[in-house]
């Protein structure tokens, strides 16, 4: 059971699911507005949504992380009611404290706290559970290994993971070890190899021959389409073969471009050649689509609206926005008044 509103300095834990040298200890911790902080037990203890792992996306350098000491962190309640002290040994100053309420974001640049030339940091910890990082780039970073996290703190997470079994053809999948082999395949000396054979293909982890019904032909002994992509032609499902393209759209190298008459302002939509000008204030003309609304006016949207600004005191004036005010008066949200002292309207 988590202890409450207690004094009481808490070894550091390695984090059991990465055993390898290297590995940060870490504890997590909630904080007791009621007085103190409820230590919610090791890390072995902690269901599945303990963190995995402690990192930041600080660089180490590579040979701190062969031949530098590791950080062991511990943490303990006080001096504060509300404060936890962490002290830590390994590595050189100087070091960066991080601290995140989600064991993945710990990892993170914008989770740095502070730093500190000596090994210990006290912190008022926020309501919540809370994670806590110490780095030095003089100290080693745990190995990474496949889980999801960027266990090493280099930006990228399942990168170099050390726990698939390549000889198994095993690789980091979404964050698993799982086989890279397709359904069809066997795994030969780490190699995937597939058991189909010449014009074979596979479907639902059967080999069998090429698929008539996705227009699928034996060429040189591999199963191609027999749609041709230059012709902007795909499988229709049925075994034929179909144009990608629309009614008003026609293939050019394998793109299918608009073929309807830009010059009469008309544009490939839905399958039939539309204008693209608005149908209310709007006509083609050899510029284009082109307003049919009145002086110092535009279409939006189907009507016609005022260029003027009105909280600027402009109307319009020989098809010009022009200030209603007179030259001794100025506009204040829409309303012409005297100008101030010594002002002069431009």
């Amino acid at each position: 059971m988590p202890i409450v509103g207690r004094s009481r300095r808490v070894t550091g834990v390695k984090n059991p699911l990465l055993p390898a040298t290297g590995a940060v200890f870490f504890r997590p911790m909630k904080h007791s507005r009621r007085g103190g902080v409820a230590w919610t037990g090791s890390l072995a203890k902690l269901g599945a949504a303990a963190v995995l792992l402690f990192c930041s996306l600080v660089p180490v350098p590579a040979d701190a992380q062969t031949t530098g000491p590791e950080i062991v962190l511990t943490l303990q309640h006080g001096p504060g009611p509300l404060d936890v002290t962490l002290v830590w040994t390994g590595g050189q100053p100087t070091y960066e404290i991080f601290r995140s309420s989600d064991p993945l974001a710990v990892c993170r640049s914008d989770t740095l706290i502070g730093v500190s030339d000596i090994q210990t940091w006290i912190d008022t910890a926020p309501a919540g559970t809370v994670f806590y990082k110490v780095h030095s780039a003089s100290a080693a970073e745990p190995t990474e290994i496949c889980n999801g996290v960027d266990d090493d703190c280099n930006g990228i997470i399942d990168d170099n993971v050390t726990n698939c079994d390549a000889a198994s053809c095993q690789a980091c999948i979404n964050g698993a070890c799982r086989s890279r082999c397709g359904p069809c395949d066997d795994c030969v000396g780490g190699v995937c190899q597939s058991r189909c054979g010449s014009c074979q293909t596979c479907l639902n982890g059967t080999c069998g021959p090429c698929n008539a019904a996705q227009c699928q032909g034996c060429v040189s002994g591999v199963c191609q389409s027999t749609c041709d992509s230059a012709q902007c032609l795909a499988c229709a499902g049925n075994g034929t073969c179909a144009t990608t393209c629309s009614v008003c759209e026609t293939c050019l190298g394998g793109t299918c471009l608009d073929a309807c008459d830009r010059g009469q302002c008309l544009s490939c939509q839905s399958g039939t050649c539309r204008s693209f000008c608005d149908p209310v204030c709007q006509t083609c003309t050899a510029q284009g689509c082109t307003d049919t609304c009145g002086p110092c006016e535009r279409c939006v949207n189907g009507a016609c609206q005022s260029r003027c600004d009105p909280n600027a005191c402009e109307i319009c004036v020989d098809g010009m926005c022009r200030s209603r005010c007179n030259p001794d008066e100025s506009c204040a949200g829409g309303v012409c008044g005297p100008l101030s002292t010594g002002a002069l309207r431009r």
